[in-house]
């Protein structure tokens, strides 16, 4: 069996992706990603079991 490697091949493109970690989002925005991706409802993990 294979499988790829997902992640950075250079420091420019590791220091891109780790600038994630700097972003915070309020409330409102949470709220609103909620209402847009609800996920499967339930609780973790049963409700994302298949």
């Amino acid at each position: 069996m294979t499988a790829p490697i997902i992640g950075p091949r250079t420091l420019e493109q590791l220091e891109g992706a780790l600038r994630v970690c700097e972003i915070e989002l309020d409330e409102a925005v949470l709220k609103r990603l909620d209402e847009i991706f609800p996920g499967p409802g339930g609780s973790a993990p049963q409700a994302y079991a298949w």
